[in-house]
């Protein structure tokens, strides 16, 4: 599960003789990290010219290098030796404006300076250097913000010891928490998918390709391949024919029962047919027992073409008439759409939300429409209702599911295998599968009902949808809430406009 993290900066400010130093200060940085980054949620990062600065033109050295990356450090750690450093235009050495910068902008100082053995030659070389660094040294002696050291092992112990006291003092871990919090609100999504303040009423529309229209376009188009086959010109054999000459050949037709459908979704579409279409040559079926390949289809190419076109025409017209009661269960309906939205700097946990809705605008899961058997093993078996009803994730928002610390909320639907196979009962995986969907928790409270819902979890600057619609039978003017979580010890408490 991803974390939040505060990022603090550490500048490493010294001259070019200091070396060693550098690669212990990277060390203690990732040994803080390791041990503390997860309790306290920061984690600190180095910062230091030659791994951190790039060629730019328009400026002076110094004062590129404080736009590039030492105006934002949030601390520093300086150290001199026998060298000052270059002068720059307001200071003496591009250490000394780096530490003024930090001072100057109240942030933490960690100043060292070596008392490790060096070479007389190296003082020649740097009188003028070392005069300096010793100035600078008196100048903050009295304020007591700098540390000596002898060795390697020393200024390791040291500098480890400081930037931990510095971060893990009682004021700092406050700040921290200060810096970390959840806020979390209820928002709205409108027709177009966008989050808003206000919640709109919108017209309800299935999450799903297949509508009424799209079905009678396909079985147009079907009745369209259907009619330009043109099979061979051949005698079409009699039934009493083709029994005894292909005894174990079945003639192929289509039957009354499936032309007289047929016939009523011509109409639908507005196609006319003619008297050859429902002729399938000499096709027959091969029903030789216990052969291999009983059952087959015997006839030309253009004749299996045709018929397997027809079970494919049939097959969708049984998908039409199994859908069209669910959209038209469905057209006019009004729901809302809503998400839960965190703009704070921390994750939160076990959220709890309770909405207040007035008992008469709303549609509760005991008046969700009722459909006949079919219709219901169509929703289960063809359809996924989480998405049918729920609400799909955009670049705004994410769906549900990603607020579920399991890794998915549905499974696809596995009905009981019937005593009778050939006449299922969907009607009990029906409504257990439809509370999965909509789970919401009802609560009568007078004129109202309480609707209670949990999220697991929500990261940071981010909006998760509820997991479907929440319709509506009359509009009102705005849902109250209250909000509780792991994290936010009060109440939140709030109402969301509804346009």
């Amino acid at each position: 599960m991803s974390k939040n993290i505060i990022q603090y900066d550490l500048l490493i400010s010294c001259p070019g003789d200091i070396t060693n130093e550098i690669d212990i200060i990277e060390d203690a940085v990732s040994q803080f990290n390791a041990q503390f980054s997860d309790v306290l949620g920061i984690s600190v990062r180095t910062k230091y010219w030659r791994k951190n600065s790039y060629a730019q033109s328009g400026g002076k050295p110094q004062a590129l290098l404080n736009e590039q990356f030492v105006n934002d450090c949030d601390a520093a750690v300086a150290i001199l030796w026998t060298r000052f450093g270059t002068p720059t235009d307001k200071y003496k050495s591009g250490t000394e404006e780096e530490i003024e910068i930090m001072l100057s902008s109240g942030k933490q100082v960690f100043m060292y300076f070596s008392n490790k053995p060096f070479w007389p030659s190296q003082i020649d070389e740097e009188k003028e250097s070392y005069k300096n660094i010793q100035a600078f040294r008196d100048k903050y002696k009295d304020r007591g913000i700098y540390y000596t050291y002898s060795s390697d092992e020393e200024f390791k112990t040291l500098f480890f010891a400081h930037l931990s006291q510095y971060f893990l003092s009682e004021k700092r871990v406050a700040e921290v928490k200060r810096e970390r919090h959840s806020e979390l609100k209820i928002v709205g999504i409108n027709q177009n998918q966008h989050i808003n303040d206000e919640a709109s009423i919108i017209s309800f529309v299935p999450n799903t390709e297949m509508t009424i229209s799209k079905y009678l376009g396909k079985i147009r188009e079907l009745f369209i391949d259907i009619n330009n086959i043109e099979l061979e010109k051949s005698i079409e054999l009699s039934e009493s024919v083709t029994k005894f000459a292909f005894p174990y050949r079945k003639p192929v037709k289509i039957s009354e029962r499936q032309r007289d459908l047929i016939n009523l979704f011509a109409k639908k579409v507005g196609f006319d047919i003619g008297t050859d279409f429902y002729g399938l040559g000499n096709l027959s079926q091969n029903g030789i027992p216990y052969m291999a390949g009983a059952g087959t289809l015997e006839g030309t190419e253009a004749e299996k073409e045709k018929y397997n076109n027809f079970q494919k025409l049939l097959d969708i017209i049984s998908k039409t008439l199994k859908w069209e009661p669910i959209e038209n269960a469905f057209t006019g309906k009004k729901c809302l759409k809503l998400a839960i939205q965190n703009y704070g700097t921390d994750i939160d946990e076990d959220v709890e939300i309770s909405l207040r809705i007035p008992q008469k605008c709303l549609l509760s899961i005991s008046e969700f429409p009722k459909f006949g058997n079919d219709e219901m093993g169509y929703l289960l078996n063809d359809c996924d209702m989480s998405e049918l009803f729920g609400i799909c994730s955009t670049s705004e928002y994410l769906d549900y599911d990603a607020s579920i610390r399991t890794s998915h909320r549905f499974s696809s639907y596995i009905g009981t295998p019937p005593i009778f196979p050939e006449y299922p009962d969907y009607s009990d995986d029906f409504e257990s599968e439809l509370a999965e969907v909509f789970c919401y928790s009802y609560f009568d409270e007078g004129d109202a009902y309480i609707l209670k819902l949990k999220i697991d979890y929500i990261k940071h600057n981010t909006t998760i949808a509820f997991p479907a619609v929440i319709f509506v039978k009359e509009p009102f003017m705005s849902i109250p809430y209250t909000i509780t979580s792991k994290n936010i010890p009060d109440i939140i408490s709030g109402e969301i406009k509804i346009k």
